[in-house]
Order: C-alpha cells, then sequence, then structure tokens
C-alpha cells in the first residue's frame, strides 16, 4: 500500500508542471506605492526565469492577457506615475535589450522607444500655458509652420480619438502625414470643440483639402510637469451638402 502510495505521489509530481504550465498568471498592476512596483519588478525576474510568456493584467477597470515584455512596460510605466524616471529608462532599455521583435515596427516597440526618448528629452514641448500652447498651434497651422509644429508635437505621440484607441508612431512620422498635408490646407481656422474635465482639450483645425477634411489635435495635461503637450491627433473626413 505505500508502495503504490509512492508511485502516486511520483506520477503527480511528473503530471502536475505539465498542468501549470497551461495556466496563465494573473497580477493585479494597481499599485498604490512604488514598493509595490518594485515588488512587481522582481516578480517579472521570476517569471521570466521560468519561461512564462504571456500574464493577465487586472485593474479595477479591465482585466486583459499581454505578453510578459508588455507586463514589463506597464511596470514602467507604473515607475513614471511615482516619479522615479531612472528606474522607468532602465526597464525600457532592457525591453528594447530583450526583446529585439520590438524593433520590427509592433506597437509595444514602438511606445517603449518613445516613451525612453520622452524620458530623455529637453520637454521643450511641454508648454506650461496651455493657452499659449492653443496659440502656438493656432499660428504654426495658419502660417503652415512646420518647424514650429516640431517643437510642439510631443516626443510620445499618437494617431487616434483617445487613449484607448491610440495608435503610437514616432514622433517624426506623425509630423510628416500632417505637415504633408499643408499643401491641401486652404483658409485654415482653430477652434476649442471639447474640454475633458481639467486633463484634456480637443482643437479643431478645418479647411484641409478645400473643406472635406478636419484635423483634430488633443493636448493633455502633465500633473507631475504641471504643464500641457500635444500628443494626439486624428482628422475626419466632411460630407458635403448637396
Amino acid at each position: 500500500m505505500n508502495r503504490l502510495w509512492i508511485v502516486s505521489i511520483i506520477v503527480l509530481m511528473a503530471v502536475l508542471p505539465a498542468c501549470m504550465q497551461g495556466k496563465i498568471p494573473q497580477r493585479s498592476i494597481d499599485y498604490q506605492k512604488p514598493q509595490e512596483v518594485v515588488k512587481s519588478y522582481y516578480d517579472y525576474r521570476r517569471l521570466e526565469k521560468a519561461g512564462v510568456e504571456t500574464i493577465k493584467i487586472k485593474t479595477r477597470y479591465f482585466d486583459r492577457t499581454v505578453s510578459l515584455a508588455y507586463y514589463l512596460y506597464t511596470i514602467a510605466r507604473a515607475f513614471e506615475s511615482f516619479g522615479r524616471e531612472t528606474d522607468a529608462k532602465r526597464l525600457y532599455l532592457r525591453l528594447l535589450m530583450n526583446y529585439p521583435l520590438l524593433y520590427q515596427g509592433g506597437q509595444l516597440g514602438i511606445m517603449t522607444e518613445n516613451r525612453l526618448i520622452w524620458l530623455l528629452g529637453d520637454k521643450s514641448w511641454v508648454v506650461t500655458s496651455v493657452d499659449e500652447l492653443i496659440l502656438r498651434l493656432e499660428r504654426a497651422v495658419i502660417k503652415q509652420d512646420a518647424p514650429a509644429l516640431r517643437k510642439l508635437i510631443s516626443r510620445d505621440f499618437g494617431f487616434g480619438r483617445d487613449y484607448n484607441e491610440r495608435f503610437a508612431v514616432k514622433y517624426k512620422d506623425g509630423l510628416e502625414v500632417i505637415v504633408s498635408e499643408f499643401g491641401n490646407l486652404e483658409h485654415p481656422q482653430v477652434e476649442i470643440v471639447s474640454k475633458i474635465e481639467d486633463d484634456t482639450i480637443v482643437l479643431k483645425t478645418t479647411g484641409w483639402e478645400s473643406g472635406n477634411k478636419n484635423w483634430f489635435f488633443s493636448l493633455h495635461k502633465n500633473h507631475r510637469l504641471q504643464g500641457w503637450e500635444w500628443d494626439l491627433a486624428y482628422w475626419e473626413m466632411t460630407v458635403q451638402a448637396q
């Protein structure tokens, strides 16, 4: 009887790891303290060593199954939110060094590179007064001044209506898309069309393609730097009345 029990234990120990491999780890990323972020980083190291490739991250708003690399990206962003920029830079570099496939144009690679460039930059695109930023954007569009727009565009830029559908791009590529349409800009005008609480202002620029297209620029407040930056844009085709 004892011999049968021992054999059963050995079989169970052989089968259990295979079963565990199919179970996706779950982790909360609702951090309240920087120490919790540090613990998550060491947790990431353990998962990496164990060969885990996917993980389910949870917040109070959503659950999402992501790659282990993306889990590390969320940890880096959390370090940023607590003002630990040096730690964030190290993790972004670790991502780019340990996951070379990120360089092949995927969203995570662009997001990671954008954040690193943003952190290393002089933040000259962050303007203290939102009114001043709006005025400078308006002048740049009306004058079709590409160099002026280059000074204002965030180094972490994207296309989309909001962050939920944001498509990250390198800021130079994003600027090139917008500036390439300057030749179709007639009688440009810029106006505020919406304000979302105290964090976001959306500008509408009209006059593109003989009035058949509108560009929208989103300005967001960076509370830690106490300034505003232009980091999002999207366009809409208008319907002409018959």
